[in-house]
């Protein structure tokens, strides 16, 4: 609906493609709108992302190396099974993001999918502390 009125609009006015403001690619910002083209994506949505990515890689892998100094020191399993359940662990951990992407395409939605992997997360994390 939307689209239609922008493309009504560059019809009437003569406007061409490089000229036009909004953004026509079905994009909505958060109230429904139709976004401008020139506060839409460039480096501010660049560096929102590349922050994230960095954080989560920092504590995935201060994760990981403080994992084998877990269970060596406190769980007092030797280096070799630490090692075999931090390589588990590495690998439940690359996968499952490919198995929720899969269910979520495929059978339950992006949100429904957020939600059920969050009370998962809350149900176990729920658990161990107590």
């Amino acid at each position: 609906m939307a689209l239609e009125v922008v493309q009504k609009d560059i019809i009437e006015n003569g406007e061409d493609d490089k000229e036009m403001k909004w953004v026509c690619d079905s994009s909505l910002d958060h109230k429904g709108r139709l976004p401008l083209r020139s506060s839409t994506g460039t480096w501010k949505a660049s560096c929102f992302i590349i922050a994230i990515e960095l954080s989560e890689r920092l504590s995935y892998f201060s994760m990981a190396s403080n994992l084998i100094t877990y269970l060596t020191k406190v769980m007092h399993q030797d280096l070799t099974t630490a090692a075999k359940t931090v390589n588990c662990w590495a690998g439940v951990t690359t996968s499952m993001p490919l198995l929720g992407g899969f269910i979520a395409d495929a059978y339950a939605g992006r949100f429904l999918m957020i939600w059920l992997s969050s009370l998962i997360y809350l149900m176990v994390a729920t658990s161990s502390t107590s």
